[in-house]
């Protein structure tokens, strides 16, 4: 079960004001830290954002701006913003140095992070802190626990990641992937990345021009393209 809240984050909570740290009123020491990192802390955790590094170059914006609007309706009652962030733990992994590494839900924590939410609350799913940093990324690619290619579909090394979640670049393949799916044109489908990987099927055979100049036009295109044989093999295509 969940570590139960601080009685004096209880009394913010209560009476819907905003903590010192953010709006969910709850801070975390460096000694919570340390005593997380050390794996003898109940779990979910609530940790900030300061603390959480991504493991992916970019997101799609307008992705972003969808959960930002489910988010900006909460952040006003900080008993709801209590409950919504509990209810949707982001899932992470113990890295060399100290480090905290997010695994999934970038869109979700750049989103609480534009609304100026302070942290989130995380679930631990391994601790990797004992590997060198090569040995770490080497872990994590074949875990498929980070995904090293920017908004450009170019590859990178684990150094050009974001620090911080505010740093997640723009990708607008990854846009139109989210659109597809929301569309019901493909499935969501427990795969690592798995929209990242219709992005780059759309990257290969729509121009960028199209899909920055003319949305719809390229929504329609992409539309067409995950009916075709060619995307069988991507993740919750629909037969």
């Amino acid at each position: 079960m969940p570590k139960a809240l601080p009685s004096k984050a209880d009394a913010r909570r209560k009476t819907g004001t905003k903590g010192a740290t953010g709006r969910t009123g709850r801070q975390t020491s460096p000694e919570d830290i340390r005593t997380i990192l050390a794996g003898s802390h109940a779990e979910p955790i609530y940790i900030p954002f300061a603390h959480l590094r991504p493991t992916q170059v970019a997101v799609g914006m307008r992705a972003v701006a969808a959960k930002r609007a489910k988010v900006k309706a909460r952040v006003s009652c900080a008993h709801k913003l209590e409950s919504y962030l509990r209810q949707r733990p982001l899932p992470a992994v113990r890295g060399p140095a100290g480090s905290i590494y997010l695994v999934d839900k970038h869109h979700l924590g750049l989103a609480l992070v534009l609304n100026r939410v302070s942290g989130a609350y995380v679930e631990f799913i391994d601790d990797l802190s004992h590997l060198s940093a090569q040995d770490f990324w080497a872990a994590m690619e074949a875990e498929g626990r980070t995904y090293l290619f920017d908004e450009s579909g170019q590859r990178v090394p684990p150094l050009r990641l974001p620090k911080m979640l505010r740093d997640l670049h723009a990708d607008p393949y990854r846009d139109l992937a989210w659109t597809l799916r929301e569309a019901g044109c493909f499935k969501k489908v427990r795969v690592p990345f798995s929209e990242f990987r219709w992005a780059a099927f759309f990257r290969a055979r729509i121009e960028e021009k199209v899909v920055r100049a003319n949305y719809p036009r390229a929504v329609e295109m992409a539309a067409a393209l995950a009916a075709t044989k060619a995307a069988s093999t991507l993740p919750g295509y629909l037969r």
